[in-house]
């Protein structure tokens, strides 16, 4: 023992020195990237705030935009796209017959409502404030500000808003689950993160997500399910991804380099008819269909006939445009990775640098770049005692067109060919041929080149951590860390022209609404756990091991935008660049929040062969009301490992049997800030005293002062299996999950005030089904070969809803169905011939308007009219089935992986541009040349080729437009060659590994005008598309 304490001592200055010199290296570093994000982050803050002041800031309570989700590959799951909330002071309005009826031709078929039901809405003159559309597409409410422009219709108020879409689909939809109209998360992940993910009024909340680590960091990725999950609390309740990154082990300095290189194009795009000729010519016919008289059509034979001939000679007067081959390129991505760890008996650490710069495939702005750095170190003391910390910096900038992604896509859906792509000094090309729908040509172009939106994000993450190993089996962990994100944007919105190509006329697109918009957010969040625990043997047979723990913690947020109109051109953006003070507004708000936990486990197995652990947690939140603040929530799993018992002892070839139970409740504060509170309203509130307007307030929502969380109580029964040498895996699970309780906006009667409903829990919902898995895999000598799949059904069904049918749109909420199920008019075909027509019981609309090759709809209630009482339910907007498979090879160094991905029973309804033919002066597809009704085509997918809204009986929300988007889709297949360790070796390698992969490459779907991924959760087409990737990348370690 002696000898071996003197070796000890004798080689400890060496090391120690060695240890100091790496120590010093990195707190220099340490203090450099600190000292530096201390004076952006810090230092700036309060003097943004004094410029905020100076601007005469006023405090509003402003909607946070709701956090993007990602997938262990860092693909966006679940993301935001900009929309506008619509809403009419029915007060200031004149002419309410009018209004209703601009609103019912720009709206109607998107919203559901008919003419009557905007004049409901707008013709109430005892009220000041009413919804018109929430959440409405950004290209709407500005067609629809444009068209009230024209007519001087007033009244109608805007407000920025976002929409919920989902871009990489619905796959597994147990865990990424869905909002409501409201933003507030309702199903799945969007549920159990919604505190997370909503963010706070009047503040921007941000977690650092995938999107914020570089791949190559991660150490691994574990997935917790059932009630396993439930020590993580109220984040957890629809599961936990737990992502470990990489530190320093013990060994010399290892780096590695990761570099990959690629090109992305769409997935899917719709297939337009870009010849000007065909389009006109079926533009006519489907005018005459609607009841146009032949000789009224738009596009004469005269005006025809010169476009046929002048296209030979002068394409920028007489075009056959493409817009889609135009606006989208190929994009090139390229992302770097260096890592250099190491470590002693005393001291490990990992250094990390990124880069990543993506283009995308508009044509311009359209492009982001991200610098991440990650420092570990660990320091072990003493035999008792260890500490560390660690620093992630991450710096992303990005940009995007002007008015926005959704903008352009629109722009693009509901471009026709006859439409120049001239562009020269600013200005760019429209038609000189009238059509009907399009008083103000939208060159997708313009929209995508005028203008930008640019994004800086900043986020720092530090923590730091002592480890305490005491006797008798006790250990104490605690941890502090601290995150603070700043979020940096100029929105800009310059005045945009385009010409007549023919005459040479130029008008101003956009006079009203030239723009810059800078804002600011912060979000700081503060987190302190602590745990103490023991584990102990008894006679080496019993197990039992015991933690109790406690965790803080606190977010603070604070924003401010100054925004002002009033700009003409891309080069000058800033605030005062703009003369005078053109709708200028400064706002900004601030918000704190805590949540307080003290939990506990404890487990026994008896010879790894029998099971059990119980869980419990005490949470409170300040988002809900102060006496219902804390709840409990107790968890229990038991298991057994048949396969340890003494009667399988001959069953050599089993690894593992297994079968499970797990029993847990967890709880969901999903709710906004202040949610027990009454909101007052100072906007529309004035009145006159004396001849003299003074401002006035009034209550526009009510509130519950009982709300408290949301329960969800999880039941799983599943079993694990695995034989012959782990060549053989497999397991099944059985779930429910019952929510109790939850927090849902009440609706009133307009009756009493015109209230907003306050948030309640009311209601209960259930998620139930299974999950399979197999894995098969073996090697013989140097070949290797694996197969493994996964399937998943979940049913969603609404239990209580106290009674109430919640009806919005095309959606339906009805106890004994699922969330938002699709309640439509169930369609029959078309009418073959006029003597259907004359014989109908009942039909849509107005019988004289309607012809052979008509939609036909089904008469539910036998009685003589088909309205909104003839819907049903029908379809399903979340995947009844998903599932997926993985196939890998390998030979010596050579591997092939693919990766497959799918789901099942998942309808989808797509309208506006493009979806429907011809809609409000769009173009429209080849398929309604293929596949559109006529009296020699009667078998037909669409109905006869007709014009919104003149035929508006066609495009009623119905089954007929309801599209099955299940899919098949090759997510990843990637050839790799690892070279042998004894060639590399040679030349100081550690390790090289080359490799080309591909990202949805191929996809199996009856769907095919738009990517169902994208489909699954959006019914309109203007979303960014899904990328197809074919990159090429190395691996390197030294």
């Amino acid at each position: 023992m002696g000898r071996s304490q003197d070796r000890t001592r004798g080689v400890a200055p060496e090391r120690w020195s060695r240890d100091w010199i790496i120590l010093v290296v990195f707190a220099l570093v340490l203090v450099a990237i600190v000292a530096n994000l201390i004076y952006i982050q810090v230092i700036r803050g309060p003097e943004y705030a004094r410029m905020a002041e100076a601007s005469h800031t006023t405090e509003v309570n402003v909607s946070a935009r709701r956090g993007t989700v990602y997938d262990r590959n860092g693909e966006v799951i679940a993301s935001n796209v900009d929309a506008t909330t619509i809403y009419v002071n029915p007060q200031e309005v004149a002419n309410a017959e009018r209004l209703a009826r601009v609103l019912y031709e720009v709206l109607g078929s998107d919203s559901g409502k008919t003419e009557e039901d905007y004049l409901k809405i707008v013709d109430q003159p005892d009220l000041s404030f009413a919804y018109i559309q929430r959440k409405a597409d950004v290209t709407l409410a500005d067609t629809l500000k444009e068209r009230l422009a024209d007519e001087k219709l007033k009244g109608v108020h805007y407000l920025e808003d976002t929409q919920r879409v989902y871009p990489n689909g619905d796959v597994g939809s147990q865990v990424v689950g869905m909002v409501d109209v409201d933003g507030k998360g309702i199903s799945g992940l969007e549920l159990e993160y919604d505190e997370v993910l909503k963010g706070k009024d009047g503040s921007i909340v941000f977690e650092r997500g995938m999107n914020d680590i570089d791949l190559g960091e991660v150490e691994n990725i574990s997935v917790l399910k059932d009630a396993s999950a439930a020590i993580y609390g109220s984040k957890a309740s629809n599961g936990v991804i737990l992502i470990t990154t990489k530190k320093g082990v013990k060994g010399a300095p290892v780096i590695n380099y990761r570099a990959n290189f690629g090109v992305q194009y769409a997935t899917y795009l719709p297939d337009p008819i870009d010849d000007p000729i065909l389009y006109m010519r079926l533009r006519n016919q489907a005018e005459i269909n609607s009841g146009k008289a032949p000789s009224g059509v738009s596009y004469s034979e005269a005006v025809i006939k010169e476009y046929q001939e002048g296209m030979k000679t002068n394409p920028d007067v007489y075009p056959a445009t493409n817009w889609f081959d135009i606006c989208l390129k190929p994009a090139f991505v390229h992302q770097h990775d260096l890592r250099i760890s190491g470590g002693t008996e005393r001291l490990d650490y990992s250094m990390a640098v990124g880069y990543m710069k993506q283009d995308g495939v508009f044509i311009a702005n359209d492009w982001a770049d991200r610098i991440s750095m990650d420092l570990k170190l660990g320091i072990q003391l003493n035999k008792y005692i260890k500490v560390g910390g660690s620093l992630y910096g991450n710096m992303r900038h990005y940009t995007e067109p002007g008015y926005g992604t959704n903008k352009v896509m629109d722009a693009m859906m509901r471009a026709i060919p006859i439409m120049s792509d001239y562009h020269k000094n600013g200005i760019y090309g429209s038609s000189w041929i009238a059509t009907p729908g399009r008083g103000n040509y939208e060159n997708p172009r313009m929209i995508i080149e005028q203008g930008s939106i640019d994004r800086r994000v900043q986020q720092l993450l530090a923590k730091a951590f002592v480890k305490l190993t005491l006797p008798y089996g006790i250990t104490y962990d605690a941890n502090f860390s601290f995150r603070k994100r700043d979020t940096r944007s100029k929105d800009h919105v310059p005045a945009m022209y385009t010409m007549n190509p023919k005459t040479e006329e130029v008008r101003n697109y956009n006079s009203a609404v030239p723009r810059v918009k800078d804002w600011d957010a912060w979000a700081t969040g503060s987190f302190f756990t602590q745990t103490l625990g023991w584990e102990g043997n008894f006679r080496d047979e019993h197990h039992i091991g015991v933690m109790v723990g406690q965790d803080y913690q606190e977010f603070y947020n604070d924003n401010f935008q100054a925004y002002k109109e009033g700009f003409y051109d891309n080069y000058h953006t800033d605030l005062n660049s703009a003369s005078g003070q053109v709708n200028a507004q400064a706002t900004g708000a601030s918000s704190r929040e805590k949540l307080v936990s003290v939990f506990g486990r404890l487990s026994y197995d008896y010879k790894q062969r029998y099971l059990v652990s119980a869980v419990f947690r005490y949470d409170g939140s300040s988002r809900l009301a102060p006496d219902h603040r804390w709840a409990f929530f107790p968890s229990v799993s038991l298991a057994w490992r048949i396969d340890q018992e003494n009667f399988m002892k001959n069953a050599e070839f089993i690894d593992q049997l297994k079968p499970r139970f797990s029993w847990g409740k967890m709880g969901n504060q999903a709710v906004s800030l202040y949610s027990y509170l009454s909101s007052v309203n100072t906007s529309g509130y004035d009145y006159s005293f004396d001849g003299t307007k003074y401002g006035g307030a009034a209550i526009s929502a009510l509130a519950d002062n009982t709300i408290t969380w949301e329960e969800t109580t999880s039941y799983d029964a599943g079993i694990d299996f695995s034989a012959f040498g782990n060549r053989v895996l497999f397991s099944a699970d059985w779930f429910l999950k019952r929510t109790e309780g939850i927090l849902r906006t009440v609706n009133l009667p307009s009756q009493v005030g015109d209230l907003s409903g306050p948030k309640s829990n009311v209601g209960v919902v259930d998620n139930k089904g299974i999950e399979l898995s197999l894995t098969l895999r073996d090697s013989w000598g140097d070949f290797s070969a694996g197969i493994s799949g996964n399937f998943s059904y979940t049913r969603n069904e609404i239990v209580d809803l106290n009674g109430e049918t919640e009806i919005n749109g095309r959606l339906i909420c009805k106890e004994g169905y699922p969330i938002n199920s699709w309640y439509l008019l169930e369609t029959d075909g078309v009418f073959q011939n006029q003597s259907e027509i004359d014989n109908a019981q009942a039909v849509y609309g107005n019988r004289a308007n309607l012809r052979p090759g008509y939609v036909k709809y089904v008469n539910q209630n036998n009685d003589n009219t088909i309205d909104g009482n003839d819907r049903v339910i029908a379809g399903n907007t979340i995947p009844r089935f998903a599932y997926g498979f993985n196939l890998n090879f390998g030979w010596k160094g050579f591997a092939v992986e693919a990766q497959f991905q799918g789901v099942g029973d998942v309808s989808v309804y797509p309208s506006s541009n493009m979806a429907f033919g011809l809609y409000n002066g769009a173009g429209l597809t080849k398929q309604w040349v293929r596949d559109s009704w006529s009296a020699t085509n009667r078998n037909t997918e669409y109905p006869l080729l007709t014009t919104y809204p003149e035929a508006g009986e066609n495009f009623q929300n119905s089954t007929l437009w309801l599209q099955d988007a299940s899919y098949l889709r090759l997510k990843n297949i990637q050839l790799s060659y690892t070279f042998p360790k004894q060639l590399v070796g040679r030349i100081g390698i550690k390790g090289l590994q080359v490799y080309v992969s591909g990202q949805n490459l191929v996809t199996f779907s009856d769907f095919k005008i738009w990517d169902p991924e994208i489909s699954i959760s959006q019914v309109n087409l203007f979303s960014y598309p899904i990328l197809k990737t074919i990159s090429f990348g190395i691996n390197l370690t030294l």
